[in-house]
């Protein structure tokens, strides 16, 4: 409230440029000087500044309830606008609502999911098809099980892996409430072990992270994370994926990502992971709608708030040889 009543040039006097740009974005001194190192002043600078601005919200069709055409008179009917994002398949902007979503009775019928259009683009590069084995790790709230489920026409099997069991709960319940009927839940700490004896065709990692490119809609985390946190997280993430390494079959597929855009959860994880399991190679990802990885990762991809309207997001496909 203080600093609210002061002129600005009192209260940037005497204080260096880190220090300014951290006050004028709202973000920590330590996370300001990350940022910018990481992707350069201007970008940096737009990050930051796209971190206290509202996204757009996108909503994925629920095509196990019925046609896109019909979903869309649906929402249609409760006054909703939508804008197609072309480069996917079930994904829409929302442009106007005339009630709130969560009221409507397309929402009540479960006939779409609030879903980022990042994260739905993680599930689409996936690209299972009916009758595969897949392994959601790392699963609840279900967001990503829904949308394998809908893209495998609910043919096949889905293991959807997660540690909480009170998240484990929400998730059964939205399986229910979308008409997925090939997903199945088990309650185990991934860090240890994958407690399946399976070859799957598709290992989908979405593993806990700190959140950083997510502070537009969680605007207090940016107060809470260190970089001993960043650094705390990747270790997790590392034993994560390193057991997955184990359960995918020759041919098959690793999606790793994060709503992270920390170079320590990203790129430094599938570098190393790329050199301990060589059977592993990265694959490209079409379509290519974010921007190349770091470090000469080119072929993953990043998702910034600044550039793609959506959430900071970064994805790589990992293929077994």
């Amino acid at each position: 409230g203080f600093l609210l009543t002061q002129e600005l040039s009192l209260i940037f006097e005497g204080v260096d440029d880190l220090e300014r740009e951290a006050l004028q974005t709202f973000h920590p001194k330590w996370f300001v000087k990350y940022i910018l190192d990481l992707l350069g002043k201007k970008q940096g600078l737009n990050f930051l500044q796209a971190n206290n601005d509202q996204l757009p919200t996108y909503l994925r069709l629920n095509t196990i309830k019925g046609s896109e055409s019909e979903i869309l008179n649906s929402l249609h009917y409760d006054g909703v606008e939508l804008k197609k994002i072309k480069s996917l398949k079930c994904i829409y902007e929302v442009l106007y609502s005339k009630h709130a979503l969560t009221k409507i009775n397309s929402f009540k019928k479960r006939l779409f999911y609030i879903q980022d259009k990042a994260s739905s683009f993680a599930a689409e590069i996936a690209n299972p098809k009916p009758g595969n084995i897949v392994l959601d790790v790392c699963s609840a709230p279900g967001t990503k099980t829904s949308y394998l489920a809908q893209l495998m026409k609910n043919q096949g099997i889905i293991y959807s892996i997660d540690y909480s069991k009170r998240r484990t709960k929400i998730w059964k319940n939205e399986m229910r409430q979308m008409g997925v009927k090939i997903a199945f839940p088990i309650i185990a700490d991934v860090r240890i072990s994958l407690p399946l004896d399976v070859s799957a065709d598709i290992i989908v990692l979405d593993p806990p992270c700190t959140s950083t490119g997510v502070f537009s809609k969680q605007p207090s985390a940016k107060w809470r994370i260190t970089m001993q946190s960043i650094k705390k997280m990747a270790d997790i993430q590392w034993q994560i994926l390193s057991n997955c390494a184990f359960k995918v079959k020759s041919g098959g597929t690793i999606i790793y990502s994060t709503c992270s855009v920390t170079i320590e959860e990203n790129e430094d994880i599938i570098e190393k992971f790329l050199k301990k399991y060589s059977d592993f190679f990265l694959a490209n990802i079409e379509p290519k709608i974010g921007l190349p990885g770091l470090k000469n990762l080119d072929k993953c991809q990043r998702f910034y708030p600044n550039i793609h309207r959506s959430n900071g997001f970064f994805v790589a496909k990992l293929i077994r040889q």
